[in-house]
């Protein structure tokens, strides 16, 4: 053999086994198949979410998840010419799939065929096991019992990805499953039955076919996810995204900036004191059960796990801080009410949502203008997932009509939340509506007294921060300085915080 020729293990099926891409024949392949396991879930970090060994429901991505995700997407995007995407019905293979689906513009195709991960003595799709990373645990055997558990999810798993070959010979395709999955895979089409196999959230494995057989280029491949990982990410893509010029950008860069440093304590994570007001909003509302809606910057995912109690068919809760998709899945897998399987958690900036037209019949848009330099695009994109005559909700910040005093409130309100852009007064958001198409229904002014140092705590403000606001509260006591109505009692300060609410309908 040549020094020219690739080195070849042969299983005792007698197909080749290929080592490293760059020992590949360099002609082109009948197909290339990707296999990339899911990103971290919630039940891979947090055992309260286990009742007797079990998962309780099967859960979504963790804020690390959804940043591994990220670096995934970006990597594939310069990386790699994908033709087709799949995924299987597990919540963290679809939720993976989906984001990177949106990075690389193509559509996902959820395959039913394929198991979520195996347990002994389960194949039920949304399985799964303890390990943090995907060890193979099967015993090493050239030979399955095709009667045994194991056995069963092999020949599920195969007759999916065979079907799958068949329908795009001569394609790049990726497909998003669990990590024994994609140890079981690797094993199938490289005969390799006693090759045991270490698969790593977001890892990618990547089996091509060549003049009529299977050939392995490489398992496990995560040189998308930097080293430290998530810190240095952070920082390159905020600055980038800041200086970029792009006003979409900077703010999508603040937003994340500044809620993924709250790390909220998800062990115990409550919302009960905030609950009375979005009951406020939902009054307000008045939502019709049975319908689909969109919760825009759902945070914590109070509201959306709310609407669903109050009956809503399904609920998407969209956000871009990893932290807070977090914590909302945390919240809904945490509950026993069989209706939070009518909500789910998806990562996407506002002015760009990956939904089809006319997608929902209500959008809800709590707290999120004040976010945006360009609300007017943030508005059209909003009213283009919402169906002819259906219902849109806002709920903002409302600063004062006196433009002085709404330019201090801006200034107080980016002190503490360096992600605010600005209040605006209910005019501006009725011409903000109407602008987009809608027809306003009714509007109202709320006011909700707060307490300056739990408001501050709610963005865990650093104790330089909460001294400079109180003091610029302070300076305009006697003057209502900023509109905010701040009074003093004892030594704690007191302010008035007003929401305009507003109910429109699409023509």
């Amino acid at each position: 053999m040549s020094s020219r020729e690739p080195s070849v293990i042969t299983s005792s099926s007698t197909v080749p086994l290929f080592l490293s891409p760059d020992h590949l024949p360099v002609t082109q392949p009948e197909m290339r198949l990707l296999l990339i396991c899911h990103a971290e879930g919630l039940q891979n970090r947090y055992s309260d979410l286990l009742q007797g060994g079990r998962s309780v429901a099967d859960g979504g991505l963790t804020a690390f998840g959804w940043e591994q995700t990220n670096l995934l997407a970006q990597w594939l995007v310069s990386h790699e010419k994908l033709d087709v995407l799949y995924c299987a019905p597990l919540l963290r293979s679809r939720l993976t799939a989906q984001r990177l689906g949106q990075a690389l513009n193509l559509a996902v195709t959820v395959h039913d065929g394929l198991p979520g991960r195996f347990v002994e003595g389960t194949v039920l799709p949304g399985a799964w096991d303890y390990s943090v990373r995907t060890i193979d645990q099967r015993p090493s055997t050239h030979f399955v019992d095709p009667l045994s558990p194991y056995g069963s999810y092999q020949r599920q798993l195969v007759e999916a990805l065979d079907g799958i070959v068949q329908e795009n010979l001569g394609k790049v395709v990726a497909v998003v499953l669990s990590g024994n999955g994609i140890a079981t895979a690797v094993r199938h089409f490289t005969g390799a039955h006693a090759l045991s196999i270490v698969v790593c959230h977001t890892g990618i494995s990547e089996v091509r076919r060549q003049d009529g057989a299977w050939f392995l280029s490489y398992v496990n491949r995560r040189e998308h996810l930097p080293a430290p990982a998530m810190a240095a990410y952070r920082q390159k893509a905020e600055l980038a995204a800041a200086n970029s010029g792009d006003d979409h950008g900077a703010d999508v860069a603040a937003v994340a900036r500044a809620y993924n440093r709250l790390a909220p304590d998800l062990t115990d994570f409550k919302e009960q004191d905030r609950e009375q007001n979005f009951r406020h909003l939902l009054k307000f509302a008045q939502v019709r059960p049975d319908l689909c809606v969109l919760d825009a910057g759902t945070g914590s995912g109070v509201l959306a796990l709310m609407l669903a109690e109050e009956g809503a068919r399904e609920v998407v809760g969209v956000d871009i801080s990893p932290v807070m998709l977090e914590a909302a899945e945390y919240l809904r897998l945490q509950s026993t009410s069989p209706n939070m399987r009518r909500v789910s958690f998806r990562m996407a900036p506002a002015h760009a949502l990956p939904f089809r037209d006319e997608r929902f019949d209500a959008v809800i848009c709590r707290l999120l203008l004040h976010h945006s330099h360009r609300p007017q695009e943030v508005m059209a994109e909003l009213v283009r997932l919402l169906k002819h005559s259906g219902v849109f909700i806002l709920a903002d910040l409302l600063g004062a009509d006196d433009p002085v005093k709404r330019a201090t409130q801006n200034a107080i309100e980016e002190k503490r939340n360096p992600s605010h852009v600005a209040v605006r007064g209910a005019d501006q958001y009725r011409k903000l509506v109407t602008a987009a198409g809608l027809i306003i229904e009714g509007d109202q002014t709320v006011t909700f007294e707060r307490e300056l140092e739990e408001w501050l705590s709610d963005m865990q403000a650093d104790p330089p921060i909460r001294t400079v606001v109180r003091e610029m509260i302070e300076a305009g006591l006697e003057t209502d300085a900023a509109g905010l109505n701040a009074r003093r009692r004892g030594d704690r300060i007191y302010f008035d915080q007003r929401l305009f609410y507003l109910k429109a309908r699409k023509p």
